[in-house]
C-alpha cells in the first residue's frame, strides 16, 4: 500500500504550496457564505491531482498493470478542463459537457470495461453497442454532479469519500485488489486535502479538483463494474445537478442569475424565498431553517454516506452473485 501512503503525503505536503501559488497569482474565489467574504485560493485541485496521480503512477510502476495508467489519464483530462476554467473565465456551460466527454476516451480506447453490467432483477445484460455510449455520457454527468455540490467548505470532499469507501468494500469482497488500491489512492488524497478545505477553508478544490474527483468516480464505477452501486451512491449529487438544470430551465450558468439558492441571516444559512432562485440540495436542507455552514456540510455528508450504504447493500444482494 505504498502508493496509497504516497498519495496522502504528497497531497498533504503540496496543499500549502498550492495555497501560496493561488494567492500569489490571484487565482482566488470569494467565500460567499461568510459575512466577511474572504478571498480563498481555488488551486486545491492541483494538490489532489498531484497526490492521486503520483500514487497511480507508482502503482503502475510497481506492476499494477495498465489500469492505473488509463484511469490517471482519464482523470487528468477532466482536471485539465477544470484548470482552464479556474485560470480564466467560466467555460460555456453547454460546451463543458462536450469537453468532458474526452475524459472517457482512455477507458474506451484501452477497452478497460465490460459491456455486460448486472442490473437488479434483470441479471447480466449484453449492452455491446449501448454501453460505450453510456461511458461517453457518464463523465459529463458525474463530473458536473460532483462539481455542483462543491458549494460549502469541505462539501465536495466529504460527500465524495463515501463512494470510495463503498467501492473499497465491494472490491475487497470481490477479490479485486487492483481496483481496491486505486480507490484507496483517491480516498487517501481526499483525506489529506480535507484539513485545508474544511471550515473555515484555507483553499478551495476549484473546478480542477471537483472534475478530477468526478472523473475518478466515473472511472472506478466503470473499470470496477460497480455501475449500479455508483448510481445509488451518487443520488445526492445527481439529483442536486438535475434540480439545478430544471430550475434554471436548461444547462445554464447559475452565475448569470441574480437570485441565489441561499441567503445569510445572523451568520446562518437559510433558503432563499425567491421563486426564481435555483433549487439545490442545500436549499432544500435549509428550507424554513437556519443552519450553520458546518452542520449543513455534515448533513450532506450523512446523506451521501446513507446512499453509499444503500449502494453497497444493493451490490451485495443483487450484483455480487450474478457476476
Amino acid at each position: 500500500m505504498l502508493e496509497v501512503l504516497t498519495a496522502f503525503i504528497v497531497t498533504f505536503l503540496t496543499t500549502p504550496l498550492v495555497i501560496k501559488l493561488g494567492s500569489s497569482l490571484g487565482i482566488s474565489g470569494i467565500d460567499i457564505h461568510k459575512p466577511w467574504k474572504p478571498l480563498v485560493p481555488k488551486t486545491g485541485g492541483l494538490a489532489i491531482t498531484l497526490g492521486a496521480v503520483i500514487g497511480l503512477l507508482l502503482n503502475f510502476s510497481l506492476g499494477g498493470g495498465v489500469l492505473a495508467g488509463v484511469v490517471s489519464l482519464s482523470c487528468l483530462i477532466a482536471a485539465a478542463i477544470g484548470f482552464v476554467e479556474d485560470f480564466r473565465e467560466e467555460i460555456n456551460p453547454k460546451l463543458k459537457p462536450l469537453l468532458l466527454v474526452l475524459s472517457s476516451l482512455p477507458i474506451l480506447l484501452a477497452g478497460t470495461f465490460v459491456p455486460r453490467p448486472v442490473i437488479p432483477f434483470l441479471g447480466k445484460t449484453r449492452l455491446y453497442r449501448v454501453y460505450p455510449i453510456m461511458i461517453l455520457l457518464s463523465y459529463p454527468i458525474v463530473c458536473n454532479a460532483v462539481n455542483s455540490i462543491d458549494v460549502l467548505n469541505g462539501s465536495m470532499a466529504l460527500t465524495s469519500l463515501p463512494f470510495f469507501a463503498m467501492s473499497m468494500v465491494i472490491f475487497y469482497l470481490r477479490g479485486n485488489y487492483q481496483a481496491l488500491i486505486l480507490s484507496a489512492i483517491f480516498l487517501a488524497s481526499l483525506l489529506a486535502f480535507i484539513p485545508y478545505n474544511k471550515y473555515p477553508a484555507k483553499v478551495f478544490s476549484g473546478n480542477s479538483g471537483s472534475l478530477f474527483v468526478g472523473a475518478a468516480i466515473a472511472s472506478m464505477a466503470i473499470v470496477g463494474r460497480i455501475e449500479i452501486a455508483a448510481i445509488i451512491a451518487l443520488l445526492p449529487q445527481i439529483m442536486n445537478e438535475m434540480h439545478i438544470i430544471f430550475s434554471l430551465g436548461g444547462i445554464k450558468s447559475a452565475k448569470k442569475f441574480k437570485s441565489r439558492p441561499l441567503k445569510m441571516e445572523n451568520n446562518l444559512l437559510t433558503a432563499s424565498e425567491e421563486s426564481d432562485a435555483p433549487i439545490t440540495l442545500l436549499r432544500m436542507l435549509c428550507a424554513k431553517a437556519k443552519v450553520d455552514e458546518r452542520s449543513a456540510v455534515y448533513a450532506m455528508a450523512i446523506i451521501s454516506l446513507f446512499t453509499a450504504f444503500l449502494g453497497l447493500i444493493t451490490d451485495l444482494l443483487f450484483i455480487e452473485g450474478a457476476l
